[in-house]
Parts: C-alpha cells; sequence; structure tokens
C-alpha cells in the first residue's frame, strides 16, 4: 500500500502536463518513470532517464548512467568521456522526484540539473522535511524545511513558480512537539511534512 505521501505526490505528478515536442529528463527515474505518470505522457519528443544501475530494483534501464554526487564532468571518470556533454543545455523540463534525500551536496547538484535545461526550461521537484530514515543504507542525507527548499533552489538558478505542500493526515505534529516541548514556529502549519515545487531556470 503506497504511504500517503507518496499519494499526494503521484496526484500532483498526474495534473502536469508536458508541452508537445519537449525534451524530458528524468532523474531517478528508472524505479518509477515518470513518462507513465503523467497527465499527458505521450507529447513529448523524447525522455531521458539519469539514474544510477544499483543498487535499486530497475524497472527501465537508465539513458544516462550517473551519480549526481559525483558532480558533472569533475572527476577523473570524466562526464565528458562517457559523451554524456550533448544533454548540457539540453532539455525543456526535469523531474527529480523523491531523490533529494540522497544528494549530500544539494546546492551543487542543483546547479549542476540546471545546466542540463535550456533557458526558461522547467524542473518539478520533490522534497521531504519528515520522513524515516530509509534504504539504501547510508545513502539516506538530508530532510528540507519548506525554506531550505526555496534557498537551494534559488541559489541553483531557479525561481519559483509554484510550491505545493505535503501534510501529514494522521499525526498532529503541533501536538507532538508540544509535549516534547520544542519551539515551533508560531502562525506555521507544522502539518506540512514536504514540498512539490514547479521551477523555472532563470
Amino acid at each position: 500500500m503506497a504511504s500517503r505521501t507518496r499519494l499526494q505526490l503521484e496526484n500532483w505528478v498526474k495534473r502536469i502536463k508536458v508541452d508537445g515536442g519537449s525534451k524530458v529528463l528524468d532523474i531517478g527515474g528508472s524505479q518509477n518513470p515518470v513518462k507513465k505518470r503523467l497527465g499527458s505522457p505521450g507529447e513529448a519528443s523524447e525522455y531521458i532517464i539519469l539514474d544510477l544501475k544499483e543498487p535499486h530494483e530497475l524497472k527501465q534501464e537508465p539513458d544516462i548512467v550517473w551519480d549526481l554526487n559525483l558532480g558533472i564532468g569533475t572527476d577523473s571518470f570524466s562526464w565528458q568521456n562517457l559523451g554524456y556533454d550533448k544533454y548540457k543545455r539540453y532539455f525543456d523540463v526535469a523531474f527529480c522526484l523523491e531523490v533529494t534525500e540522497y544528494l549530500f551536496d544539494p546546492v551543487q547538484t542543483l546547479r549542476e540539473i540546471e545546466s542540463l535545461l535550456k533557458p526558461g526550461g522547467l524542473l518539478y521537484i520533490s522534497f521531504h522535511f519528515v520522513y524515516p530514515v530509509h534504504a539504501p543504507e547510508g545513502k539516506d542525507y538530508l530532510r528540507y524545511t519548506e525554506f531550505g527548499a526555496n534557498r537551494l533552489l534559488e541559489e541553483a538558478g531557479f525561481e519559483i513558480i509554484e510550491n505545493t505542500p505535503r501534510f501529514a493526515e494522521a499525526v498532529d505534529f503541533k501536538f507532538y512537539y508540544d509535549l516534547e516541548k520544542m519551539r515551533g514556529l508560531r502562525n506555521y502549519n507544522h502539518h506540512i511534512i514536504g514540498l512539490l515545487s514547479k521551477c523555472r531556470k532563470k
């Protein structure tokens, strides 16, 4: 059974329509390709998946086998030497769904994603704020507040078009925080447990 936060994500993705002729980058899409989940999957001219081959089960082989934590063209096993340099400023739309917790240098990685988009290109990206540590063990690094996610995107060269909060439905976090005597921000909805963002490359 899918988690509530996963259902919120899928309902959001289902409403996204990709313009005809778009070149789409699906980051981390080998397990669950975005093409099958969109409201209008058939309109794009090209879908390219960027992902690792391991450690997860593959539903579709990645077109670009790469770990964004390594950087693009900056290490000895070079992005350029693999022939991937042609993808700089190549894509009209990028999806980065349920990946951000695995990025240990998110500002740099988001800048690299930005470099793969054409000027004015769109990025659809998801963030978790509250989520248990999960597999693969030792690779789940970060969680993001709403403010942190916005700042990261802006630092990486994106303009935020729209943010959709993800909400906890079964747990009263305000009650929990009060019980633990934690000092939460007043006049803030503490049931927000993540963010779904639509952004544009500046």
